[in-house]
């Protein structure tokens, strides 16, 4: 009966060390798995805070005015006032290229940063502050809480009856686009073109 019994205790043993054995290979595949799920939570995070980025960062207009309609029946400055969108991040303007698409022209327009009103038949737009936000106001920004005015000096006057889309293009974050259509006369010094 002794042999028996040891045969039964060295098949135990090796039993043990089977079971051991699938203990530690468990451990490491959990231990991968877990590694990879940390780096995988790691990406989404900052691929989510990127889309989000991206789609809440921008401005809203609020109004178009041109001027100068009554000299010559040509609009040759616009006003936009704009304010951040909620939750935007603050937009940097000498990264920001503002673009008109009108029905004889195109122009692209970037922030000139000297004064609140851009030189004349430059292509070039300023910004003035109507109210600045808090304590994160920086020059050749706009950011939470400020209402501001962009002023722009259009290179081509635009005429009567013309129809525009005026993009703006930030460095990060989402493009606005409006279109609508100029009176079919400009004989006022400022003319409401939006909404």
């Amino acid at each position: 009966m002794e042999k028996k019994e040891m045969k039964k205790g060295l098949m135990g043993i090796g039993m043990l060390i089977i079971f051991i054995a699938v203990i530690v290979v468990s451990a490491v595949a959990a231990a991968v798995l877990i590694g990879a799920g940390g780096t995988l939570e790691q990406r989404s995070v900052t691929a989510m805070k990127g889309t989000e980025q991206e789609v809440a960062t921008g401005l809203n207009i609020f109004s178009i005015v041109g001027s100068d309609g009554s000299v010559d029946g040509t609009v040759n400055n616009l006003e936009m006032l704009v304010r951040l969108r909620p939750g935007s991040d603050p937009v940097n303007l000498n990264a920001t290229v503002i673009t008109i698409d009108g029905r004889t022209s195109f122009q692209n327009l970037i922030y000139d940063d000297s004064g609140a009103t851009a030189p004349s038949d430059t292509g070039q737009y300023a910004v003035y502050y109507l109210r600045r936000g808090g304590g994160s106001a920086l020059p050749g920004y706009v950011s939470p809480g400020d209402s501001a005015i962009i002023n722009i000096s259009l290179e081509e006057s635009i005429g009567p009856d013309e129809k525009l889309i005026i993009q703006i293009i930030p460095s990060q974050g989402s493009v606005r686009r409006i279109g609508f259509q100029t009176p079919s006369v400009l004989i006022e010094r400022r003319v409401f073109l939006f909404p």
